[in-house]
């Protein structure tokens, strides 16, 4: 059997290899049913296939003949947690989700493949949480016709959300709210500049970060520089409010956050993360010295404004808490520093420390976002007819937020994995990487439409795609690489190979010290084919600058403010000219 072959039917097998649904009891468990604040003690929930079926007094509530018995003596019963912000990268990274205890994701930036994933997961053929997505972020477009219709493309191909960046107009905003509520669409995103906080709230959008309210309604000034950014807290009633009056949901992503401050501030640090051995190759590569975007964004002079924000950002959520806002945990896995499902705990954590009780923290990754993705009647609560999505816990998470960790057992759609599974699982996990990287740099080597089908089924978001082609470079020198890419764009220009994004993500897989000179040339010829993209001579300016050539990135930074004063990084594009231009 080919590599590429049998990788890809490992991991639809890994579903059949770990179900074994049927008929479960778990018996004499202390129940947190989520629907009020208390501990049920002395119950027994029963699971037929993936649906709880009792819920019941242990001396009442008895097993049907042939149930697996699961003991629950002193442990503690929560519903399936839901991460409401995640960024799915590969299948590899499913289980990260499942052995913490994460049954449910909200996909931000969606592709066919998580379509994909979405249904193999709900077939039983995939082994993963439950899946919700938005589309593909929407940036803007050309107009509002084309705007509207990629609300329209979205719906039709069947995506939960829609989400918005930045840099979006108002008159599209404006289209694109109108179409996504006639659509029925989950509406969420960013604050885009130009609508502002007001235009944004009256739309109906939640909000996908906490830190977008400083960016919008605490900078004085609403430009694009931090320093305008005034931490009033005087303000933050008015704004507390004014979100609840909203209606909208707000998913803090503190631990995010967090996490940025920690990698700009003491990278060093930040890389002895446990969890983080966990993480595949092709993002840990992202978070090295040298590398690391935020370590080389953020100098000395700044990292008390991230400290600033950081605590800032905390008292909103409490007064966001008490104000009525319905805040959700997410983490915004895998790609600025969160590890999928480890991430959700520490989550949970910044919940407590902005003043939540554990009760309070737990609703936000169960019975609020259950209500948000209009599933409240399949999950987030212990009922008879809900999904068996369940955690074990060996302590009460209700005395210490931090017990959530403390997992003895999950239930995913009626599927046991105990602590011997989850282990195992994990275990796996070095492998699994390793397999997906070296079957898609030998389908690039020998079998460009196999590899392509690889990436739009495995791969969405072209990182894993980076690091075979980074090993391919690394290998060859690019000057050998180049030649494939010539090729592609000659024969295939459809291909993943030759794509803005992907080439555009080698070009940041090569860019540390060993290998900056091709990260350079992989950048220069993306900005050779997408010469009209601001994006790629932002990349190429990046790399120039880590190579130490001031003067071609600031003239790369100038050539991409030049296209569009206002893209996604303009702001950290322009604070480059202003201190490197020397008023060139």
């Amino acid at each position: 059997m080919r590599i590429l072959q049998y990788v890809v039917f490992a991991m639809l097998f890994s579903a059949a290899l770990f179900a074994q649904s049927g008929t479960y009891a778990i018996t004499d468990v202390s129940l947190i049913p989520m629907d009020r604040d208390t501990v049920l003690q002395h119950q027994t929930v029963l699971i037929e296939k993936d649906k709880i079926t009792a819920v019941g007094p242990a001396k009442s509530t008895k097993a049907p003949e042939g149930a697996q018995l699961i003991d629950g003596r002193g442990k503690f019963l929560i519903p399936g947690l839901t991460d409401t912000h995640v960024h799915l990268l590969t299948t590899s990274e499913l289980p990260l989700y499942l052995v913490n205890g994460v049954t449910t994701v909200f996909n931000l930036d969606g592709r066919p493949a998580h379509l994909l994933w979405k249904k193999q997961i709900a077939d039983g053929k995939l082994l993963g949480p439950t899946i919700f997505s938005t589309g593909p972020i929407f940036y803007g477009a050309n107009n509002v016709q084309a705007a509207v219709k990629e609300v329209d493309d979205d719906a039709g191909a069947g995506y939960d959300g829609f989400k918005i960046y930045n840099p979006v107009k108002k008159d599209q905003y404006a289209a694109v709210a109108d179409e996504v509520h006639k659509k029925n669409l989950l509406f969420i995103g960013h604050i885009a500049r130009d609508p502002d906080v007001d235009m944004t709230l009256n739309a109906g959008q939640s909000i996908a970060h906490m830190e977008e309210f400083t960016y919008t309604y605490f900078n004085t000034k609403r430009s694009r520089k931090t320093e305008d950014i005034v931490f009033d807290a005087s303000k933050i009633p008015a704004l507390a409010r004014q979100v609840k009056a909203s209606g909208v949901y707000v998913v803090p992503t503190m631990d995010a956050f967090h996490d940025i401050v920690r990698q700009a501030t003491d990278l060093k640090e930040f890389l002895t993360t446990p969890e983080l051995k966990y993480v595949a190759p092709w993002v840990l590569a992202g978070f090295q010295p040298g590398v690391d975007r935020y370590a080389n964004n953020f100098k000395p002079e700044r990292y008390q404004y991230l400290r600033d924000s950081y605590a800032f950002q905390l008292k909103l959520v409490k007064a966001f808490h008490d104000a009525g806002v319905p805040l959700m945990s997410g983490t915004d896995s895998m790609g600025v520093g969160p590890t999928a499902g480890f991430s959700t705990h520490n989550e949970l954590q910044e919940m407590v420390k902005a003043g939540l009780t554990p009760f309070q923290a737990l609703r936000t990754a169960t019975t609020i976002p259950a209500t948000y993705l209009r599933s409240a009647d399949q999950f987030g609560t212990i009922q008879a007819g809900k999904r068996a999505d369940l955690v074990l816990l060996l302590a009460n998470p209700l005395d210490n937020i931090d017990n959530t960790r403390k997992i003895a057992g999950v239930m995913v759609h009626g599927d046991w994995l105990d602590r011997t599974k989850m282990k195992s699982l994990l275990a796996a996990l070095p492998a699994a990487y390793a397999a997906e990287t070296a079957a898609l740099t030998r389908a690039v080597e020998t079998d460009i439409a196999a590899a392509n089908k690889f990436e739009q089924e495995r791969d969405p978001l072209n990182v894993l795609s980076a690091e075979a082609l980074r090993n391919l470079v690394v290998n060859e020198s690019f000057g050998a690489f180049e030649k494939d890419l010539n090729r592609a764009w000659k024969e295939d220009p459809n291909s993943f190979l030759v794509q803005e994004a992907a080439v555009n993500q080698l070009g940041y897989a090569l860019m540390g010290p060993k290998h900056i000179d091709d990260a350079v040339a992989v950048l220069k010829w993306n900005t050779e084919h997408y010469p009209k993209s601001p994006n790629t001579w932002d990349s190429l300016g990046e790399a120039y600058a880590n190579a130490g050539d001031m003067t071609n990135a600031v003239a790369s930074y100038r050539k991409a403010l030049a296209i569009n004063t206002d893209y996604p990084n303009a702001m950290v594009a322009k604070r480059f000219v202003e201190e490197h231009g020397n008023g060139k």
